[in-house]
């Protein structure tokens, strides 16, 4: 076992909304029969459901590809608390330490040549958009400790789904290893409140600036742009159809708002409904994910770009990871703005989406604005070490 996490049960936690749940230890897997949105809905019902000394609570992650098996459990113990994180948010601002990067995949040219190859397959016709990701190794002087980089992670992003969960290995890439899997996400999947569900998907990235007046000009120029108008519309579109298929009382804003984190600035699209007949919201979850935030259109097409040619195995990142209770309450996010943590290695990833109009550098540069929340949290210095 890694020293980060032999001394304790497997550890669960998500912090949002002023809302802190830490689970720990584990009574129950889920085992579906298959890992689709029916079976995995019928399994985790039935774990729900068992006569255990346990919170009737399912915790755990989901991998980017929707097909592979999941980490989904019964904890042994669980709680809320009211407070999330004590003191006040931080500005972004990496303060100097040992870090170094050891290893990017691909690396910074790699990269570029992936969306410059991605951009012509839009244009002759092959993609609408694809989501193309990396990931980044850096190194420290003494091993992290995963709870202060998730209290950071906190402090710094108090409007985001913070969150940890302790990783056995086995789930692809950088997760085929035991290691501890933690961020700050902006981005709600799904939440469920009775049979009331919504979703606030982001697509449309700038990045954010010290000086007030140059952020301002940056937020208004990201809701005039052609391009991450019509990023996020491939978004919005791809999850009003399921939307319509699986709710009733259907709301969706005609234009995005600007959502704002500590590194960056999106563009976001509050969708809400009531889920029709009883169906779970695992069915619902399952049919969104993976979203084009985090995977393109058409679906198919843009996932089969991104294991041809990405590069490394995304595991559990761009996945999602949340919780649900017996009343069908639940929420889950994005597993964005993350990494995972192996003593004194962490691997950072993060992603940029791609239409025929992007440009290889800019997509560059959003991923390394993205990859900053992690970082902060690490005490990494952006700019001479730049992911």
């Amino acid at each position: 076992m890694s020293s980060s996490s032999a001394a304790r049960e497997p550890r669960f936690e998500f912090a949002s909304s002023g809302r802190h749940l830490v689970a720990t230890g584990v009574v129950r897997h889920v085992e579906p029969r298959s890992w689709v949105g029916t079976g995995v809905a019928r399994a985790v019902e039935e774990v729900l459901a068992a006569p255990l000394e346990a919170p009737q609570l399912v915790v755990g992650v989901l991998p980017f590809d929707s097909a592979r098996p999941g980490m989904l459990y019964r904890p042994a113990e669980a709680c809320w608390r009211s407070c999330a994180f004590p003191g006040r948010p931080e500005p972004f601002a990496p303060s100097a330490s040992t870090t170094a990067v050891t290893d990017r995949r691909p690396s910074h040219e790699g990269y570029r040549c992936l969306v410059a190859k991605a951009v012509e397959t839009i244009r002759s016709g092959g993609l609408d958009k694809v989501v193309l990701g990396r990931c980044a190794t850096v190194c420290a002087a003494a091993p992290w400790d995963p709870q202060s980089v998730f209290v950071r992670l906190g402090i710094q992003n108090p409007d985001a789904f913070v969150y940890l969960i302790d990783v056995p290995g086995g789930y692809g890439g950088e997760f085929a290893q035991e290691g501890v899997f933690l961020g700050a996400s902006p981005e709600l999947v799904l939440s469920c409140s009775g049979s009331r569900v919504r979703t606030v998907p982001l697509a449309g990235t700038t990045a954010r600036w010290s000086e007030p007046e140059r952020d301002e000009r940056a937020s208004e120029a990201l809701l005039e742009s052609g391009k991450d108008l019509a990023e996020h519309s491939y978004v919005v579109r791809a999850i009003a159809r399921v939307f319509r298929a699986r709710t009733d009382d259907l709301r969706i804003p005609s234009r995005p708002r600007l959502v704002p984190t500590p590194a960056v600035w999106h563009l976001g699209t509050e969708i809400t409904g009531t889920l029709r007949g009883g169906a779970s919201p695992f069915e619902l979850l399952y049919e969104l994910h993976p979203t084009p935030a985090v995977c393109g259109w058409p679906h198919e097409r843009a996932r089969d770009f991104i294991v041809d040619h990405e590069g490394f195995d995304r595991g559990l990142f761009a996945g999602l990871i949340g919780w649900i209770d017996a009343d069908r309450n639940c929420e889950w996010a994005l597993a964005l703005r993350g990494g995972v943590l192996r003593g004194d290695r962490a691997t950072m990833f993060a992603g940029a989406g791609v239409i025929a109009t992007s440009e290889p550098e800019a997509e560059l540069r959003e991923t390394a604005a993205k990859m900053r929340t992690f970082l902060a949290a690490l005490g990494g210095q952006e700019g001479r070490t730049d992911p």
